[in-house]
């Protein structure tokens, strides 16, 4: 599977299963640990995957990378949505 189709791929099941287990929490619907689990699971891939795309990246300068990466890692939900929506086109050798 290409690198971008996993970037792309796990960003959006993460939130998807993260919203819907929040929402199965609110209502004490059964399993919604495990939505949140795998909610969390695919937003470590996510983060591992775009740092790993990042830190590839012959675009952007040293200290880009380093802010990208800090950002991935400290905000993850909002600089990950930044990253796929905007910045991603720019960062990536495709």
């Amino acid at each position: 599977m290409k690198q971008s189709t996993i970037v792309k791929a796990s960003f959006f099941i993460s939130y998807l299963f993260i919203i819907l287990g929040a929402y199965m929490q609110l209502h004490h619907f059964q399993n919604a640990g495990t939505f949140l689990m795998i909610g969390i699971a695919s937003i470590f891939i996510f983060i591992s995957s775009a740092i790993r795309e990042i830190r590839t990246s012959v675009r952007i300068d040293n200290s880009e990378k380093t802010r990208w990466t800090s950002g991935l890692i400290l905000f993850s939900p909002l600089a990950g949505l930044i990253y796929i929506l905007f910045a991603r086109r720019r960062i990536v050798n495709s």
